[in-house]
């Protein structure tokens, strides 16, 4: 909070007329030493069309407003206006990534078309809850109806944004928190079959740039972004080994895995070896190719891409998902996404049992949990087909003619003394209906063959 060190002062800005004809003025407030320059520092604002004694009276309210910290609000109240204040610090910060500045910059930019111009003050849980409802209603900068996943991410972003308001002092409490979160609506992971990811593989061209990407995404679980950073250094064919140590954003920058974890090194089985053996061999020759064309001086070096663009530059993640996009036709796969062939590998794993541990590290998940669901899933599976199997040792239910029901007799019967009251059946019938019971089930009890062999 802005601490006033004095009172205040009024500095007459018309110099050539007396204090009772002047009419602009500058309030001036200091508010402490600042630590970095070792100045004082003031506040400060402008009036005009004011009197000396007008200019008084704001020089009090002046004071009173920067001690209750009306002045923090920057920019201004509303949501937009927090919103770019907010994203101006991140950035200025350099602590995270473009992809997560630009992602945020996104959702931020799809809830400032239903309250940017609300004073974030008075939003609350219905506001974003008819904003939600709206947006679910195709209310939305793309005109289509908003995915419960796409609700949940704003909410947790605008939910960042009113916590850093509450810190500030801003807001007293967290709209966010009153609410249940939108939930994620997004279709499970699919994964290919061992059988399938052999038939893609037999379809895949080596040679060519794009079909090595989706090779290496189907037999090492590599990231887009990780194919996209590995260069031919990072590649040892005579070790049979594949070091990630960067990441290509769509921003262009080569760098480093956001976690510890996605920095490993990935055994090469034989096939992955002598695939990437016979892409090298042909990609130094579409270099020479291309810069006898062009006039250039380029030849395959260390620091070349394992996978190269069009213009024999680093390839962009976003190209690498449009080359799948159109590709994917070839391979009978129209609706699934590059990144599940990474999650096909992961299943693949677990389906051969490989330790859960041992996954998480060839991944590079920061976490277990990924891993162990993806682990617990297929081996359920597993599990559920083995279940299946002692199925056929059972008899399937016979379909047999509904029996009609016995009608009891409720004739009410005279005893002897005058009593009378209703007989459902006698205990003989009782008795005799019991042991024809347990008898049919008897003669139908399943006995295994094992169990027959025995007693023969």
């Amino acid at each position: 909070m802005a601490k006033v060190t004095g009172e205040g002062s009024i500095i007459q800005l018309e110099k050539d007329k007396p204090k009772s004809k002047c009419r602009k003025w500058q309030l001036r407030v200091p508010i402490g030493l600042d630590p970095r320059t070792g100045k004082y520092k003031a506040r400060t604002r402008r009036l005009h069309d004011v009197s000396y004694t007008q200019a008084k009276k704001a020089l009090r309210d002046f004071v009173k407003e920067i001690e209750d910290d009306a002045v923090r609000k920057r920019a201004g109240t509303t949501f937009k206006e927090c919103a770019d204040d907010f994203m101006r610090r991140r950035r200025a910060s350099g602590e995270f990534s473009n992809n997560t500045n630009e992602t945020y910059e996104r959702f931020f930019k799809a809830a400032s078309r239903h309250i940017g111009y609300a004073d974030v003050t008075q939003i609350i849980r219905a506001t974003l809850e008819k904003m939600y409802s709206d947006m679910r209603s195709g209310d939305t900068l793309s005109g289509k109806p908003a995915s419960g996943t796409y609700l949940n991410q704003i909410h947790k972003t605008i939910r960042l944004l009113f916590d850093d308001l509450m810190k500030d002092g801003i807001l007293v409490k967290n709209p966010c928190n009153e609410m249940d979160t939108p939930r994620r609506d997004t279709p499970p992971r699919r994964a290919l079959k061992p059988e399938s990811i052999r038939e893609l593989i037999a379809e895949l061209d080596f040679e060519e740039e794009a079909d090595i990407a989706y090779f290496l995404a189907v037999s090492t679980g590599m990231r887009r972004g990780e194919i996209c950073g590995l260069s031919w250094r990072d590649v040892d064919l005579e070790n049979k080994v594949i070091s990630i140590r960067h990441s290509y954003d769509c921003f262009n920058s080569l760098k480093e895995p956001k976690t510890q974890a996605g920095i490993r090194r990935l055994p090469m089985p034989d096939f992955v070896c002598s695939a990437l053996k016979a892409h090298k061999d042909a990609q130094r020759r579409s270099i020479e190719k291309y810069a006898a064309e062009h006039g250039k001086k380029l030849e395959q070096t260390n620091d070349t891409p394992v996978v190269l663009s069009s213009t024999m530059g680093r390839l962009n993640p976003n190209v690498l998902e449009s080359w799948w996009i159109r590709d994917r036709i070839r391979f009978d796969l129209d609706d699934w996404c590059l990144h599940e062939l990474r999650h096909s590998y992961l299943s693949t794993l677990a389906l051969k049992g490989v330790h859960p541990k041992i996954m998480q590290e060839l991944a590079g998940h920061a976490s277990s949990s990924i891993t162990m669901e993806i682990y617990t899933h297929v081996n359920m599976d597993v599990k559920r087909q083995a279940a299946n199997v002692v199925e056929d040792l059972f008899p399937q239910p016979e379909e047999s003619e509904p029996t009609a029901l016995n009608v009891v007799d409720i004739t009410p019967r005279i005893i002897p003394g005058g009593r009378q009251f209703g007989i459902v059946g006698s205990l003989r019938e009782k008795a005799d209906r019991g042991s024809k019971s347990t008898r049919e089930q008897a003669a139908e009890r399943f006995v295994p063959d094992s169990y027959q062999a025995a007693s023969q």
